[in-house]
């Protein structure tokens, strides 16, 4: 075996070195893809996980509630017994001036009760560290990381511009921290403030974000959760660091899971390739097969070395895929955390580094693509003869026998698919990856025959409009079925997957399009963050008399949006003045109607729930939602069941004056302005914004505006389509590359007698234009149905699996109108090396060609 790889098959590498390596890049891009998207993953994973631990210190127990922990409860939680220390924390994400510098997470503690809880590890000997009192009669304080300081060139005593909700203001740095514990979270993009002066900075009032708590010896951790259960109620979530890092892991569960969806795409379009190099290399080896079966050689040696080739092409794909992988990741965990952070809440932060586990699991993926794609191409060569393999053309024309039970099976796989996604007999994860394994396996199984079907029908039409280039091409794609069906799979596959996520996404935007037209309907809306899912800053409830008495405001609503925890997930509880809100929009009911829902909601306190709330909880009209208050555990009969998008995890809406009532909290995440008819909206939006300068922030954005950012957040979230858009037009361009080399080089003696013959070389040069035309077209054409049924798919079983939602469907007219135009490109540029390298050939070389 080791003669045959060093004779027979590193003489084809050389012979054939752009095919080898574009084969090789198929593993490369798989792996690289997989490798840096995994790294990715589990760095954002980690950094969430350990940001909560080192935070925590050595806090044992964490108190939080909705809206934050009253200042007064720390009293209380100190003389329970069992109870150390109690330590008030706030948190929050700011971002300094220097936008190099990167998101900076703010820590507000008590430095003089806060050493129970956390080793601060203070740099030098700083005399404002030995007197906290001083630290805290300066409101401009704060400590930072030595990590930070270096990377902003900032020195004890020097100050940093930040743009904190109000405005940018300057902080001075009165210490620094040693990089090691408490000081290494966030990846050392560490701050730290007086707990109070965070209150006043952020808008929380007289609230903490949470209680840190540390037990006295010999207290458990059950004793202490149920002392302090007891005397806080329900209201309270008392758990552990480690349960609160989970918890923070599962909301954004739904986000990780796409990226894995488009890695595993990634490595299978590598398979793909190689399926069709290997297949393409049996085919241009058939004499050398025959001379080695001839000399003796097995059926079973012939399949080993095709085999040991995959192998090889694995180990060094993957390696240069890992490589590759470490300069993407970061790329990728950058675009994670941001998503996280705007549309969750959620924020991680660090350099992403490829672990040993992931390496090898990349690497062993790798090989297995290779060997998986080289498998039914070296069974193939394997069962040649001497015979047939001398006859020279005969394997390449033969079509692959039994295609009536082929076309058959790929029905019935196709169709149990199918099947299984209208009538799922179960849910979750293996329902997705059985649709998907027998979708791909019908679609596998039918494009041989397919591809060859319309490349007969499409042909004789080109032929008329380009007679002798359209014979040309005609008889190199027809003549080479295998090559053929190969390039046009891969192609298939990726184009499939390609228009099935960007059906779910535009019909995910069209859908929350339409929602936002129906229910965000005031002028302005007057916000205090940028932060979908964590505000920077809440109102004070009485704001919203001072903006009604804004020349040109005609009405203010004021929204307050909480997320409890609701049976293991956080959904969205939003409050406001429901019979308002009822006057100006034009809500979608699955149940109840508006009447129903005004006087239930506005008279009798009830609720409405979103459909996706209804889905995922089974309850509707007729029904209670329990949730727990600070006043209490309230059920809330459900007035109507509505079509809202807010939450993926579902969402409640409360009348405001029962929000006052029972959370007694007034704060206000966003007031809904609504002008006065005729009135200038923009005139109304910069008053508004010098009212509030420098007194809160001013966030003020017109509706349009306001439903842009919102757009922006949506294509955030499904940035991978983007990821799997470029591995379709990658996979494209090699696939049209390969083929089309092998087709010049199979056909240079052919080529050799057309130019003898007269056949002038821009005639040859259109025919292989048109080959890739024809290839791209047929993979696309294929695609289409199957693109399709796939967006139904993930529109249906998917979205209500993750977010409850089922997405009316919508297709994706702008991803095909972008693919017609980008694949004749893509594959005129592929076909334009082949092309060139057929002119070239000289006439008497060609005909003396073997």
């Amino acid at each position: 075996m080791r003669f045959l790889l060093a004779t027979l098959s590193l003489s084809y590498v050389r012979r054939h070195v752009a095919k080898t390596l574009l084969t090789l890049l198929g593993v490369v891009v798989g792996v690289a893809t997989f490798s840096s998207i995994r790294s990715a993953q589990g760095t954002l994973v980690q950094g969430i996980r350990s940001t909560v631990d080192r935070v925590a210190g050595k806090a044992q127990l964490q108190i939080t509630m909705v809206g934050g922990v009253p200042e007064e409860v720390q009293e209380k939680v100190r003389e329970l017994p069992g109870i150390r220390a109690t330590s008030p924390v706030i948190e929050q994400i700011v971002v300094p001036e220097r936008g190099e510098l990167g998101s900076l997470l703010v820590i507000g503690i008590d430095l003089l009760g806060d050493r129970e809880m956390r080793d601060y590890g203070f740099d030098g000997q700083d005399a404002d560290l030995d007197d906290p009192l001083l630290f805290l009669a300066q409101p401009d304080s704060a400590l930072f990381t030595r990590q930070f300081a270096e990377k902003a060139k900032l020195k004890t005593g020097e100050t940093l511009s930040l743009r904190l909700p109000a405005g940018v203001k300057r902080v001075a740095a009165r210490g620094l921290l040693t990089p090691k514990g408490f000081a290494e979270a966030f990846g050392g993009n560490l701050m730290v403030v007086d707990v109070y002066a965070a209150q006043e900075l952020f808008g929380r009032g007289r609230r903490f974000d949470r209680l840190d708590i540390r037990l006295t010896e010999g207290t458990t951790i059950a004793q202490a959760t149920a002392t302090l259960e007891k005397a806080l109620g329900p209201a309270y979530r008392i758990e552990t660091p480690d349960r609160r890092g989970e918890q923070m892991e599962r909301v954004v569960a739904n986000f990780v899971a796409g990226f894995n969806v488009s890695s595993g795409f990634a490595l299978s379009i590598g398979t793909f390739l190689i399926f069709n190099a290997f297949n393409v290399a049996v085919n241009r080896r058939r004499r050398d097969i025959g001379t080695l079966r001839a000399l003796g050689a097995t059926p079973r040696q012939v399949q080993a070395l095709f085999l040991a080739e995959a192998l090889v092409i694995g180990i060094v794909g993957g390696i240069l895929g890992c490589l590759a992988g470490t300069t993407l990741s970061q790329g990728f965990l950058q675009m994670m955390g941001q998503t996280t952070e705007t549309v969750y809440g959620v924020t991680s932060s660090g350099a992403v580094h490829l672990p040993p586990g992931i390496a090898l699991e990349s690497m062993v993926l790798g090989l297995l693509a290779s060997l998986v794609g080289a498998w039914g191409p070296a069974l193939a060569a394997s069962r040649i003869s001497p015979t047939e393999a001398l006859a020279k053309g005969a394997f390449q024309a033969r079509l692959p026998g039994k295609v009536a039970s082929r076309v058959a099976a790929g029905l019935v796989a196709f169709g149990c698919a199918i099947l299984l996604a209208l009538h799922p007999p179960f849910g979750g994860n293996p329902l997705i990856l059985s649709v998907l394994l027998l979708g791909g396996t019908g679609l596998v199984l039918l494009v041989g025959p397919l591809s060859r079907a319309l490349l007969r029908f499409f042909i004789p039409v080109v032929a008329r409009f380009a007679p002798v280039s359209g014979r040309l091409s005609s008889d190199a794609l027809l003549g080479s079925p295998r090559r053929t069906s190969g390039t046009v799979m891969a192609m298939a596959l990726s184009l499939t997957f390609v228009l099935g996520f960007a059906g779910y996404m535009g019909s995910t935007k069209a859908t929350m399009t339409r929602w936002m037209n129906d229910a965000l309907t005031c002028d302005l809306f007057v916000r205090a963050s940028a932060n979908f899912s964590r505000p920077d800053f809440l109102f004070p409830g009485e704001l919203r008399e001072e903006l009604l008495k804004v020349p040109g405001v005609r009405a203010v609503e004021s929204y307050r949006g909480i997320r409890p925890l609701y049976r293991g997930h956080q959904i969205l509880v939003g409050t406001i003045e429901v019979g308002p809100l009822l006057d100006r929009t034009n809500l979608e009911f699955i149940q109840g109607n508006a009447e129903s829902m005004r006087r239930g909601v506005t008279q009798q306190g009830m609720c409405t729930v979103s459909e996706n709330f209804f889905r995922r909880y089974g309850l509707g009209v007729g029904q209670q939602v329990e949730l727990v208050t600070p006043s209490g555990t309230v059920r809330f009969p459900i007035a109507a069941v509505i079509r809202d998008y807010s939450s993926d995890q579902g969402t409640v809406n409360l009348d405001r004056t029962q929000f006052l009532r029972l959370w007694k909290d007034d704060r206000v995440d966003i007031f809904d302005v609504s002008v006065v008819r005729g009135a200038n909206v923009g005139q109304v939006r910069d008053a508004i914004r010098a009212k509030l300068a420098g007194r809160f922030p001013a966030l003020v954005s017109t509706r349009q505006e306001f439903t842009a950012e919102i757009g922006k957040a949506i294509d955030a979230f499904y940035a991978l389509t983007r990821i799997t858009v470029f591995l379709a037009l990658l996979v494209a361009f090699l696939g049209i590359v390969t083929s089309l080399l092998i087709s010049v080089s199979e056909r240079t003696r052919e080529i050799g007698i057309l130019k003898a013959l007269g056949a002038l070389r821009s005639q040859i040069g259109r025919s292989i234009v048109v080959e890739a035309l024809a290839l791209a077209l047929t993979g696309l054409l294929l695609a289409l149905p199957a693109g399709n049924l796939f967006a139904l798919f993930m529109e249906g079983a998917i979205a209500e699996f993750f977010t409850g939602w089922r997405m009316p469907h919508h297709y994706p007219w702008e991803i095909l109108v972008q693919l017609l135009v980008a694949l004749p490109l893509i594959s005129a540029f592929a076909a334009w090396i082949p092309a060139r390298q057929a002119g070239r050939l000289k006439i008497t070389e060609a005909i003396e060609y073997e």
